[in-house]
């Protein structure tokens, strides 16, 4: 006869869940951080100016300081080049991927601009603000003239083209910044938009209209 074992339960162990380790950031953009570097120089910060509050939504405000203020106009203008590029002809979109991803990125990037000009009008007063001019580039180069000039038939492929290094400049402008910023506020923003520009990269560069651009 097989004599029955009977197993005494032992002590729990609490089981660690492993961190999923984050893959390397690859840094780019040097231009952009040389550009940031030239606007500070230049004095686009206004000492005049002293900080002012930032809600974070919990916990008291934190200080908007100059660097953040270069950041959210530099972002700001970019984006409205953004929401410019996508709302040239949406009508002419074939593909329903690529029509809901410029929805959505119109949505993502209106709201990120209208919360960034509440910040920067409760930092600056508007007659002592500092002037960031970013003229509209003409000709050829210009991706809104380009898209004006493409047909429908080829409207998915060049938007693509367009959009793709427009969200890379983005996002290296967001990532060059997250060392710099000081208001917790900023910092997220920066975050979000690293974040959510790269992944907006993939999806273009995985939609079959994609196509290799210099």
């Amino acid at each position: 006869m097989s004599r029955a074992t009977t197993t005494m339960p032992g002590p729990t162990a609490t089981a660690r869940r492993p961190t999923a380790a984050r893959p390397p950031t690859v840094v780019r953009g040097l231009a952009v951080v040389v550009v940031a570097v030239t606007l500070l120089l230049a004095g686009c910060t206004s000492a005049g100016h002293p900080a002012t509050p930032a809600s974070t939504g919990s916990g008291p405000p934190t200080a908007i300081s100059g660097l953040d203020l270069v950041f959210l106009h530099a972002m700001t203008a970019h984006q409205e080049r953004t929401l410019a590029i996508l709302r040239v002809a949406p009508e002419r979109i074939r593909h329903p991927r690529l029509r809901t991803l410029v929805a959505a990125v119109d949505a993502t990037e209106s709201d990120e601009v209208t919360r960034a000009r509440e910040q920067i009008r409760a930092a600056v007063p508007a007659d002592g603000a500092p002037r960031h001019e970013h003229p509209d580039p003409t000709g050829v180069d210009d991706p809104v003239a380009r898209l004006r000039g493409t047909p429908a038939s080829g409207y998915d492929a060049v938007l693509v083209a367009v959009l793709v290094p427009q969200q890379r400049q983005a996002a290296d402008l967001a990532r060059a910044h997250l060392p710099l910023a000081v208001s917790p506020a900023v910092r997220d923003l920066a975050r979000r938009i690293d974040e959510s520009r790269t992944a907006q990269i993939r999806l273009l560069t995985a939609l079959p209209v994609a196509r290799t651009t210099p």
